[in-house]
């Protein structure tokens, strides 16, 4: 007998396991970090609904399937509506005859959810959902890099391509050559890498400044996140423990006059590539924002930074020698309201990597 039901406490062991074993090429049991993730984030996160569970697909007795579901609050011109964000969707590769991706898939949808999302689906993730009606979001599927130490940059790009001994060893030799090149490219005024020192004032942004700023930010979208205190404190913390993508740094920018003109949010993870979480930012201000967050970053030993393109920066980002491309996860929206999937094609909604599942991502 084969069905799909809602995700309980009972099933974490099984449901980490097969994670553990698909996604994580893991063998043995899952370990106990993985379990608790999957407990905190799928049944006790703060937007936990009874209404919008997280699924799982069960094959005569055993889980081998499960999609993993994260409400989000969002409105929409001051209407609230139900966000539902699939996430961790993984089948056991000796059951896929029984179809049980399309099943959890076609659950999902069926839903209360106003709008199903999903901001890191993979290739094969994209086809299943494709299948079932939902639409690719391309802008928000292009992703931004800035290099800040090209050569060392360069060499990590190296690293990725080839795994032989002896290109390990060539590389090894080459990072004290590649630093000092970067360091130069810092200092060369004519340099498109050069770092100065930046006009704005930075310093740690606390939550209830982030919840102002996201609040005053996105007023000018019709759809938005919608946040208080408790939800928006569990999930920079969530975000801090899992340390997916590195350390969170997390800084508001004033002007000369004390202003606050915007704010950025990071994870690094030592000298390496930097992760753009969310940038908010006065138009005016954008460019000397994106300055200030080079700057921090390079101070940090980011070699450089990525982000997912937000549509109101491609002329800033192009201008400070950002490239464009296809990487990463696919952004995938599905609803039986059609406006709410145009003002999403239109850009005309404040959706960053924080407010979807992106920032949920285990360590492991």
């Amino acid at each position: 007998m084969s069905a799909v039901r809602p995700f309980a406490e009972d099933d974490v062991p099984q449901v980490a396991d097969l994670n553990w074993r698909v996604l994580h090429d893991g063998e043995g049991p899952s370990p106990p970090a993985l379990r608790s993730y999957f407990q905190e984030l799928f049944l006790h996160n703060p937007w936990f609904d009874k209404a919008l569970p997280s699924l799982v697909y069960e094959d005569k007795g055993k889980i081998v399937g499960f999609l993993g579901v994260v409400p989000r609050r969002m409105s929409v011109r001051g209407e609230p509506i139900r966000v539902a964000y699939g996430s961790n969707f993984v089948v056991d590769p000796n059951s896929r005859s029984t179809l049980a991706g399309l099943h959890l898939v076609r659950a999902l949808l069926s839903g209360e959810q106003d709008l199903s999302m999903s901001d890191s689906a993979n290739d094969l993730s994209r086809k299943v959902q494709r299948a079932l009606g939902l639409s690719t979001v391309l802008l928000d599927s292009i992703h931004w890099s800035r290099p800040l130490r090209p050569t060392l940059y360069a060499l990590f790009a190296m690293s990725r391509s080839k795994k032989s001994t002896l290109s390990i060893c060539l590389r090894s030799a080459a990072k004290p050559f590649c630093s000092a090149v970067d360091s130069m490219a810092a200092r060369i005024s004519s340099s498109p890498f050069r770092q100065t020192v930046p006009r704005l004032s930075g310093e740690e942004l606390d939550v209830e400044t982030l919840l102002e700023c996201v609040s005053e930010f996105s007023r000018g979208y019709s759809l938005r996140p919608e946040y208080d205190v408790s939800s928006l404190s569990w999930l920079l913390s969530f975000m801090d423990r899992m340390k997916a993508y590195g350390g969170l740094r997390k800084v508001i920018l004033r002007d000369e006059r004390k202003t606050i003109v915007g704010w950025y949010i990071y994870c690094i993870r030592g000298s390496g590539i930097g992760e753009v979480v969310q940038i908010g930012a006065a138009q005016q201000s954008a460019t000397e924002i994106l300055d200030h967050l080079f700057n921090d970053a390079w101070k940090h030993g980011a070699i450089a930074l990525h982000g997912r393109l937000d549509s109101r920066l491609i002329e800033e980002l192009s201008e400070k020698g950002c490239f464009f491309y296809r990487r990463g996860g696919w952004m995938q929206v599905h609803s039986r309201r059609p406006e709410l999937l145009q003002l999403i094609r239109n850009g005309d909604a404040f959706l960053t990597r924080l407010d979807g599942e992106w920032c949920l991502a285990f360590s492991g």
